[in-house]
């Protein structure tokens, strides 16, 4: 009896490690909408980290964090805001602008603790003066950690609501105004 518990834990940690090397190495996920705003009210909405806690899907999710923003300039290449919370579905973590290209695009990379560096995009595109077109990307890299690779085939259950309230949060707040 112990033989085969044995071996049908070998069996299952072969499958478990073995099928982890043939799940995709990345993950994308990317969700896009039309903002009836300029695309330099939506790019200075996004590009001034400040400004996030107003549409954030992941604000909310815990008044407490706490939350330090670079100096002298929270917005453009090389801002980048810190968080730590002690809920484990917010965590802690470092968000930082890579590049921006003012009403066209802002590159920027999260660093969560314990855990791979992600990338992410807003890419901008004026539909005419008074409209935008927004796409909000995701990237991250797997590696060679299996169990790494096993998870991100959550990424787009896990990743794509959340962008999809934020950008909906992103919208109706913009056309208020």
């Amino acid at each position: 009896m112990l033989k085969k518990i044995l071996r049908f834990v070998l069996i299952l940690a072969i499958v478990v490690i073995g099928g982890g090397f043939l799940m995709p190495g990345t993950s994308h996920v990317e969700r896009q909408t039309d903002i009836n705003a300029p695309a330099a009210v939506v790019f200075d909405q996004l590009n001034e980290l400040k400004n996030w806690n107003n549409w954030s899907p992941w604000a909310k999710l815990d008044p407490n964090v706490k939350m330090t923003y670079s100096q002298p300039s929270s917005a453009g290449i090389g801002a980048f805001y810190t968080w730590a919370s002690q809920q484990s579905n917010v965590g802690e973590g470092k968000m930082t602008i890579l590049d921006a290209k003012p009403n066209e695009l802002l590159h920027y990379r999260m660093d969560f603790k314990g855990a791979n560096e992600a990338f992410a995009d807003f890419r901008l595109t004026a539909k005419d003066s008074t409209s935008t077109h927004l796409v909000w990307t995701f990237d991250t890299d797997h590696g060679l950690n299996p169990m790494s690779r096993w998870f991100g085939l959550m990424f787009e259950k896990l990743i794509a609501p959340d962008y999809e309230k934020g950008l909906a949060t992103l919208k109706a707040n913009l056309e208020k105004h």
